[in-house]
């Protein structure tokens, strides 16, 4: 079974947390035959390791880490890659991949000029 795992920065907003919440959600309708989780880096719960055991709880062997980031910063060179290690080590049988943040995609134009009104 294969699993996603969306991973925010986190915050102490409550309306922030709802809204990844809800995003989760609309991922998991979309995404047919993968297990869907959320986890939060820092100043939210669940966290990575969290929401790892959950869903190899639920038998996925297969995860794919998604940041859900715009940029290239620490967490996603370093302090993501770090804790996937350290769960590779704990779940040896489970295949782990970390994928590019959202970064300069074309579609975030799109949204940026919606947003502005153009």
């Amino acid at each position: 079974m294969k699993g996603l795992l969306i991973v925010s920065h986190g915050s102490r907003s409550k309306d922030a947390v709802n809204e990844f919440n809800q995003l989760i959600e609309m991922v998991r309708t979309q995404a047919e035959g993968f297990e869907v989780g959320g986890a939060h880096m820092e100043l939210a719960t669940p966290d990575i390791p969290t929401v790892v055991a959950s869903l190899v709880e639920k038998g996925v062997q297969d995860i794919t880490v998604v940041p859900y980031f715009l940029f290239n910063g620490n967490h996603i060179k370093q302090d993501i890659p770090e804790l996937i290690e350290s769960e590779k080590e704990k779940y040896p049988q489970v295949a782990f991949r970390i994928t590019s943040p959202i970064g300069a995609e074309p579609l975030m134009v799109g949204i940026l000029l919606k947003r502005a009104g153009l």
